[in-house]
């Protein structure tokens, strides 16, 4: 079967840099290549702006539910919705991110079900995969951002968070000084699209990376308060800017999204049997001592 090898270009788009070419491929294979640029340098915008880019679907659900709502939860994964406490038959599947509703809040006997009201249906679900939230939590799934937001909230929570159909990902922030006061304001961007042109699920393994990559950029300037200059020179002593597609500082975002978990490579089989490879960032390998010093980006402290 033929093999598609799109790489989800996390590049870094700064004014002068130079697209670098895709690596050569086997033959009969075809890539997708999304914007891989490869900077020499990484200079502080005079307006203390610093632009780095890099993989959405807004999917709005609402659900009717009549009568009064005694708990609500939200799904952490997709799950199934069983028809009764304890059985294995299937009445839906339930995808991540949604809130369901119960009249009952009533448990299995066992402790690990709920029974809940999912669209029109009423079911049971397992508590390990849903979170209670509040009442005033509208019921359906959560936007594309939402998710997104959900899933860096830990590191990143409160980034102001926009998204767009183009294959465009970057996490940017500005510094600006009045009266002498210092303002700073981040952001970070994120496509609803593959590198393939496809829809990406907000919780697919790509996106998940390619969020976590995102938010490290944000987590690299917070640690070295907005000094750009001095990012670039720690990042490239611990990583090396040699031969690599955008030096430093993007492959530690690299090693940054996979301290914190996130799976950057993967197969999958499409419906006509062939298998797609996709692999989240710059590709470069992640040692124990990148790692570590990821760690301590994580941490809020230099490297």
């Amino acid at each position: 079967m033929p093999r598609f090898i799109p790489i989800a270009a996390l590049a870094l788009a700064l004014a002068g840099a130079s697209v670098a070419a895709p690596a050569a491929l086997p033959a009969g294979s075809t890539a997708a290549v999304a914007g891989e640029v490869s900077p020499a340098a990484l200079p502080q915008a005079a307006s203390g702006a610093l632009a780095i880019e890099r993989t959405g679907l807004a999917a709005e659900a609402s659900t009717a539910v009549t009568g009064s709502i005694a708990a609500k939860y939200q799904t952490k994964v997709g799950t199934r919705l069983y028809s009764s406490a304890s059985g294995t038959q299937k009445l839906a599947s339930v995808p991540a991110d949604y809130t369901v509703s119960t009249r009952t809040d009533k448990k299995s006997s066992n402790g690990t079900r709920v029974q809940v009201q999912y669209q029109s249906k009423t079911g049971w679900i397992t508590l390990s995969k849903v979170s209670k939230v509040p009442l005033s939590t509208p019921l359906g799934k959560l936007s594309w951002k939402a998710s997104a937001s959900k899933n860096i909230a830990r590191w990143c929570a409160g980034v102001p968070i926009d998204t767009s159909v183009d294959y465009m990902n970057q996490a940017t922030a500005s510094v600006s000084t009045s009266n002498g006061r210092r303002t700073v304001a981040e952001k970070i961007h994120l496509s609803t699209k593959t590198p393939w042109g496809t829809a990406l699920d907000p919780n697919h393994p790509l996106a998940v990376s390619i969020q976590y990559h995102e938010c490290g950029h944000i987590m690299q300037y917070r640690a070295y308060n907005y000094d750009f200059a001095a990012l670039k020179r720690a990042m490239d002593k611990v990583y090396g800017a040699s031969g690599n597609t955008a030096g430093g500082v993007e492959h530690m975002a690299d090693c940054i999204a996979e301290a914190l978990g996130a799976k950057r490579r993967g197969t999958e089989t499409l419906s006509n049997g062939s298998t797609r490879t996709w692999v989240s960032g710059y590709g470069g390998t992640c040692t124990s001592t990148h790692l570590a010093a990821a760690k301590k980006i994580i941490a809020g402290d230099r490297v």
